[in-house]
């Protein structure tokens, strides 16, 4: 940007909360005197918050200074709030309680009452610290039977459904691994439990023998242990299941092993099926992990579950947790989630619960990988006080997610010995005097901390997963190709992100895909690619996943070379055009909702004598891509997508083409971002060399944009009813899964 002194940032050093993560604050306030001209604009007007909340976050924030832009710019951000006083509303205020207890029972209850007066649970949001401190909240909206949905900035590796996947892959790796093989046997559809597991560890553990040992003797001589016939049968199956399972670990990926693991035990099936904030949280936070697992792989050597167990098991003893996954923003529970993870959100009701010395803020603490020193800050002062400014901004962050109420609380005790301290934080807030505690307020009984410290989560009471979406929407061509197909198929593959095996299709298709634009944009260089460059492209891009065999891998390595040797003849050949533009994005609104997409390929050619060019179309309305195609008036534009399947008849790859909506939204973009349609839109089919090529034709695009404007309403509706039908079955990712499926 130097050249041109053309650059914008936007922050606010009140809100800077990632420290750990390397976002130092003095990128902020060290701006202005790196650029001494840049001008400052100030942005004081909210349109969130109530003026008490901003006055009592103003307040507490002030005690950063001088470590502010407010002093060292010499510039007022106190917040000035466009909505004006509620005089139904008791906008902040404190409570106090006896125990943790107390208070997590406290806000269920106020919030169960609300909820009762006709408060929708989406609008009512809990923010913690740090996760274990959501543990006695969700206790206690489970007891209030209040739905909930949880999301944190860690313990991904806690969560039950992914603690178990972890103990498949470790047991996988390593059958004799008893404390691995006891989390996968309690667990779904095993269940063994109660007296006979514990006569099946015992035995184990008097015998010197590992736990496998004595199930696989247990399955094979029956007689030598009482058990009930259903442990029998349990053991019987989970035997049988991991033998398999384990000779398939040392053919397949450790992602290919774990979705075997899954679809075997029923797990995806169960989750999938039903139709509550739990199950669409735990299937959420299994398609994490699952990317984890992927990503992971691809940095090993060897991607199997031996290697990749081994691999995941090193970070977590080196403190990785990655965070769970996002929440549902349109699911209708109560958000509890921790303040890290509430930035750029925003609720009508906001509780903050835990407000006491030690626990907010947290006391400084290091890192298990600690952030090297150049990164983090430290110059601006010792690292306690470095530390303390960064819990303050968190608070202020925290109290200013609060439209309409903020609900400060905190306990006596939350364990251990002696009364908490009220949180310093609260004190600078509210200005109160040092010794503001309630003196009603006692320390808890035994059995009250007893009760706090019990970690045992009761089953939770769970409403249906959504409401109605009034934000727009972020369409792609396949999201809304899924929704139209069958709305369930788009919710398990596009809201919850259930994950699926590696198909042999996808991965042979994405190869190609990959190479041909790596031609492309060589060659618009004018380099030409030599036909060994073209297949270690291919071969770079490909992965061994989803395939039926070894035989089967190579056949297909085989057929793509051949299709890219052919390819590259056809773009070498006399005549043929080099595109304009490759793998190109854009965007375009349709009823106020947004579609996405990325071209293949543009062709933009001299238009031949006579042809009249393409109608132009309005100019782009505000909301549309920029224009960044000039064009003369007289060329002829025409959008290419790639596709990998075997069509060799011209007839049927121009009917392809007139039916593909893909193109019609591709023809859509061309006219959001250049202002006029494209002539025409084509399929070219790899292996065969066939194109399927026909005249943009905007009755077609008409009918397209009721389409995506039918997927659009579903989708707000939050209608996922299946469509069951044998032949949109039989090729769904999910028939394995879907409760709906007709797929034989």
């Amino acid at each position: 940007a130097d050249g041109h002194r053309n650059l914008t940032v936007v922050g606010d050093d009140d809100q800077s909360i990632y420290r750990f993560r390397g976002a130092a604050i003095s990128n902020i306030l060290g701006f202005r005197d790196r650029y001494p001209s840049a001008r400052t604009i100030v942005l004081r007007r909210n349109y969130r918050s109530r003026p008490a909340i901003l006055e009592a976050a103003h307040r507490l924030i002030r005690f950063n200074d001088p470590d502010r832009l407010e002093v060292r710019a010499g510039i007022s951000k106190r917040l000035v709030a466009e909505r004006g006083v509620d005089p139904a509303a008791r906008t902040v205020r404190l409570e106090a309680h006896p125990s943790g207890h107390d208070e997590a029972d406290r806000i269920a209850t106020q919030i169960a009452a609300r909820i009762a007066a006709g408060t929708a649970p989406r609008d009512i949001a809990v923010l913690v610290r740090a996760n274990s401190h959501a543990d006695p909240i969700l206790r206690s909206l489970d007891v209030a039977g209040v739905p909930w949905r949880f999301s944190g900035t860690s313990g991904l590796y806690a969560r039950p459904e992914v603690r178990r996947l972890l103990a498949f892959l470790r047991a996988i790796a390593d059958l004799g691994s008893s404390v691995d093989l006891y989390g996968v046997a309690i667990g779904e559809p095993y269940h063994l439990g109660g007296e006979d597991l514990t006569a099946i560890v015992n035995t184990a553990r008097r015998r010197n023998r590992t736990l496998w040992d004595v199930l696989e003797e247990l399955d094979r001589q029956p007689g030598i242990l009482r058990i009930s016939p259903a442990s029998r049968t349990a053991v019987t199956r989970l035997v049988a299941d991991l033998r398999e399972l384990s000779t398939i670990a040392h053919e397949r990926s450790a992602g290919e092993v774990l979705y075997a693991f899954l679809r075997r035990t029923g797990t995806l099936s169960r989750l999938a099926g039903e139709a509550t904030i739990a199950a669409e949280e735990q299937l959420r936070n299994v398609a994490r992990f699952f990317d984890i697992v992927r990503s992971q792989s691809t940095l090993l050597a060897d991607d199997r579950a031996t290697f990749v167990a081994g691999h995941l098991q090193t970070l977590i003893e080196a403190g990785d947790d990655p965070a769970t996954a996002d929440l549902d923003p349109d699911a209708d529970a109560v958000a509890v989630l921790t303040v890290h993870k509430a930035k750029g959100l925003e609720f009508p009701i906001v509780y903050l619960p835990g407000l006491v010395a030690g626990r907010f803020p947290i006391p400084g603490r290091r890192d298990a990988l600690a952030l090297p020193a150049v990164l983090a800050d430290v110059a601006d002062g010792a690292d306690d006080e470095v530390q303390l400014r960064e819990e303050r901004r968190l608070f202020y962050v925290a109290m200013t997610r609060a439209r309409d109420e903020l609900v400060l609380s905190h306990a006596a005790d939350y364990g251990g010995t002696g009364i908490r301290r009220l949180s310093p934080f609260v004190l600078e807030a509210l200005d109160l005097p040092p010794t503001a505690v309630d003196p009603a307020v006692k320390a808890a009984s035994a059995i009250d901390r007893i009760e706090t410290a019990n970690p045992v989560l009761p089953s939770r009471a769970d409403a249906l997963v959504g409401g109605p979406r009034d934000e727009p929407l972020t369409l792609s061509f396949s999201g809304i190709d899924a929704y139209l197909s069958c709305p369930m198929k788009y919710k398990l593959g596009h809201v919850v992100r259930v994950p699926v095996p590696p198909h042999h299709a996808m991965i042979y298709g994405s190869a190609l895909h990959r190479a041909v634009q790596e031609f492309h944009r060589r060659h618009a260089r004018g380099e030409v690619m030599s036909e060994a460059d073209l297949n270690a492209a291919f071969e770079t891009a490909w992965t061994n996943e989803g395939f039926l065999s070894r035989d089967h891998e190579d056949a297909r390595l085989a057929a793509g070379r051949e299709t890219l040797r052919r390819f590259r003849e056809a773009q070498l050949a006399p005549g043929a055009v080099i595109p304009a533009y490759v793998e190109r994005d854009f965007s375009f609104a349709i009823g106020g909702d947004r579609v996405r997409g990325r071209w293949d390929r543009v062709d933009i050619e001299p238009a031949t004598a006579g042809e009249a060019p393409a109608s132009a179309s309005p100019a782009p309305s505000a909301d549309m891509v920029a224009p960044t195609f000039e064009l003369l008036g007289h060329e002829r534009v025409t959008i290419t997508d790639y596709k990998t399947s075997d069509v060799s008849d011209p007839a049927k790859a121009r009917q392809r083409a007139r039916e593909s909506l893909q193109l019609q939204i591709y023809a859509m973009g061309y006219e959001a971002v250049s202002g006029r349609l494209p002539d025409a839109v084509a399929l070219h089919f790899l292996d065969t060399g066939v194109t399927g090529r026909i005249d943009v034709d905007p009755k077609r695009l008409a009918k397209g944009r009721e389409k995506i404007a039918a997927a659009a309403a579903g989708i707000r509706a939050r209608d996922f009813a299946a469509k069951p039908d044998r032949s949109t079955c039989g090729y769904c990712p999910f028939k394995a899964i879907c409760p709906s499926s007709v797929a034989t």
